[in-house]
């Protein structure tokens, strides 16, 4: 997380909010900027509109109103009691926190929480590739698949096409895109996640990554860059799953099986695809790579005259190999 990372502060004490807002965003080891709200409407209606990545509310409005929740919500308590009933439970992105307290404790519990948020992450972590030879058919199934997981959990979808179509299809509000998230890893490799905030876009349920501006951004990325890009947002920002459409802009994508956890395959519906996807098989089976290979779950794309549309996100589950894939994923626990 980088100071571009929100956090929100709602307490009916304004005094209060205030003093523990300043002494966040003047703590340079703190990875947020804090901002305050002192009225219920106001929160909500931020909350509507907006993501916080992490939530510090009052006891008695969480009480009230448990699903107002960021990425992580602390629960600023009033008893010390309170806070060790609410941890008691052990849920996960929920942590309470007795608010009488020497800030710098405070903080440091925070930050421990942060810590131990982080750890699970590196734990539950699963990279999702999807590739096939009909670019058509690729991008629309890595869109339901995108779609499946993000309805189950916290998901990022990022598609590697030279030339993408999804702007119209998903409609968030797009500050940056992936020239520029690429921009940042080849800056720094260890630190980039701190700056690709703005690259991430929201749209339902689903974070995505926007089409690159330009081709040649994503030309000559690497396999061993493709897995340290995509573990390291995963990692940081605290995505369940990565979706990964294996798009025509990355050469030799046989190298870059191994970033993968799955990989779904479209399944051709026609002589040559099916062709393409034989040869393929052999050739990466040669190559000692016969563990990929088995581990391929092909679906049947068949693309319906009504559905390369705008409204292409709404219609998926109405496909003909939808169903099929819930079940594979179902049953893969993906």
């Amino acid at each position: 997380m980088g100071r571009n990372s929100i956090c929100v502060i709602y307490d009916s004490d304004e005094n209060y909010a205030k003093r523990l807002m300043s002494v966040i965003n003047d703590d340079n080891d703190i990875p947020y900027n804090a901002q305050v709200f002192t009225q219920e409407q106001e929160l909500d209606k931020y909350l509507q509109e907006k993501k916080a990545d992490m939530l510090m509310i009052c006891e008695g409005a969480y009480e009230y109103d448990a699903t107002r929740t960021g990425n992580k919500t602390v629960v600023l308590c009033e008893e010390e009691q309170d806070a060790d009933e609410i941890n008691s439970k052990e849920e996960r992105g929920l942590v309470g926190i007795c608010k009488y307290q020497p800030s710098y404790q405070l903080l440091q519990s925070v930050m421990r929480y942060d810590k131990r948020e982080n750890s699970q992450r590196r734990e539950s972590l699963k990279v999702v590739g999807v590739y096939g030879f009909n670019n058509t058919s690729r991008m629309v199934l890595s869109l339901a698949v995108a779609k499946q997981l993000s309805e189950k959990c916290n998901t990022l979808f990022v598609n590697f096409e030279t030339f993408g179509g999804f702007k119209g299809i998903l409609k968030g509000e797009e500050e940056q895109n992936l020239s520029d998230a690429l921009y940042a890893f080849r800056q720094n490799h260890n630190q980039f996640h701190k700056n690709i905030v703005n690259a991430i876009s929201h749209y339902d349920r689903l974070d995505y990554i926007p089409d690159t501006s330009c081709a040649d951004d994503i030309d000559d990325i690497k396999a061993d860059e493709l897995g340290t890009f995509v573990q390291g947002i995963g990692r940081e920002l605290g995505y369940s799953y990565i979706v990964v459409d294996i798009g025509d802009g990355l050469r030799m994508p046989w190298n870059m099986m191994d970033c993968f956890d799955e990989i779904y395959m479209c399944d051709g519906d026609n002589y040559l695809e099916k062709s393409k996807v034989r040869n393929f098989e052999n050739m990466v089976m040669e190559r000692g790579m016969n563990n990929i290979v088995s581990a391929f779950k092909k679906i049947a794309v068949r693309i319906e005259d009504n559905i390369l549309n705008p409204d292409m996100w709404n219609r998926l589950p109405f496909c003909s190999f939808y169903d099929e894939l819930c079940s594979l994923i179902e049953t893969g626990e993906t």
